[in-house]
């Protein structure tokens, strides 16, 4: 059932935007193929390898997958986006190549969007291989209305990686994709503003796998600071309106500096926060608000808080 280039439309795109991931990129892609019952295409984008991507790809021969290879380097923004508008189906699907895809991850979401008309997309739970141990890494089965949703994704009660997320590709398209500025959170503030188009539905079945490496993004945590800095210029309502969550999400900047003893990077992060109007030197303020957005997180983030969720508290607006 799976489609061929030029003789139909597929069912669905899976967008894979890959930088220097050779070693893994065989493994992402090789799920995908593996996908069955779902006419799909691959659309690899390399942002400008410089360790023999380009050479691998070429040896490629099935026909579901195609190649873009970019000018210049232009992040994980940048590359989605060129195979976002490469794009030939409705529904678009996302994944990293240092991640793989489980059985069923294009055929659920699919199911999902096909059942309601309403939805601009999905995230699906995950298996995380950790550097010491696997887990499931489950989300409730939740049905988000539009502002619902915004408000999960600002607040951060859902999580979101690239290769969790299908999206209507229309939709995507019409708020203009991934911001290409952002090299770390692009994913989420995408998000936050495909919001404004439609619901999202949370898959519970875990669909794909995350597996660690020392060079993953995600893991570079002495650039969490500037990542979050950058996220507060393209969201500056973290720094005005619902400052408590931008004041949350610094002090766990700063409290993963300190634990992980990344001493410069702390005071780097420090200095830069402060300037930015996420943190003040108002440590009682700065603990109460911490302490008040976490246990809000903690009621709001399972099935029956997600469920009932219908925007930011009043007081916080």
């Amino acid at each position: 059932m799976n489609d061929v280039p030029g003789t139909g439309t597929p069912d669905i795109s899976v967008v894979l935007a890959t930088y220097d991931r050779r070693h893994s990129l065989p493994r992402a892609i090789a799920s995908v193929l593996a996908q069955d019952g779902v006419r799909f295409e691959l659309i690899v984008v390399d942002d400008a390898s410089r360790d023999g991507t380009a050479d691998y790809l070429a040896t490629l021969c099935d026909p579901r997958v195609r190649a873009i290879t970019a000018e210049r380097n232009g992040g994980p923004g940048a590359a989605r986006n060129l195979g976002l508008k490469a794009a030939r189906a409705g529904i678009v699907a996302f994944i990293d190549s240092d991640d793989a895809y489980l059985p069923r991850r294009l055929a659920a979401p699919l199911a999902a969007f096909a059942a309601d008309a309403g939805l601009v997309c999905t995230l699906s739970s995950a298996i995380r291989h950790d550097r010491k141990r696997s887990r499931e890494a489950r989300i409730p089965a939740v049905r988000l209305a539009a502002l619902a949703f915004e408000w999960a994704l600002i607040c951060d009660l859902v999580p979101v990686e690239a290769t969790s997320i299908t999206v209507r590709r229309v939709a995507a398209l019409a708020v203009g994709g991934f911001c290409e500025r952002l090299r770390l959170i692009e994913d989420r503030e995408f998000l936050i503003r495909l919001a404004r188009r439609g619901g999202a539905q949370l898959l519970s079945e875990p669909l794909w796998e995350k597996f660690w490496g020392d060079d993953n993004l995600s893991n570079d945590w002495a650039k969490a600071g500037s990542g979050l800095v950058a996220y507060a210029r393209e969201r500056p309502e973290i720094v005005g309106r619902y400052r408590k969550i931008g004041t949350y999400l610094a002090t766990k900047v700063l409290v993963a500096d300190l634990r992980l003893h990344l001493w410069h990077a702390f005071w780097r992060d420090l200095g830069a926060l402060r300037a930015a109007g996420l943190i003040d030197f108002d440590a009682l303020r700065l603990i109460r608000n911490h302490r008040e957005v976490r246990l809000y997180r903690r009621a709001m983030s399972g099935a029956e808080g997600l469920a009932a969720l219908a925007g930011p508290p009043a007081e916080w607006r």
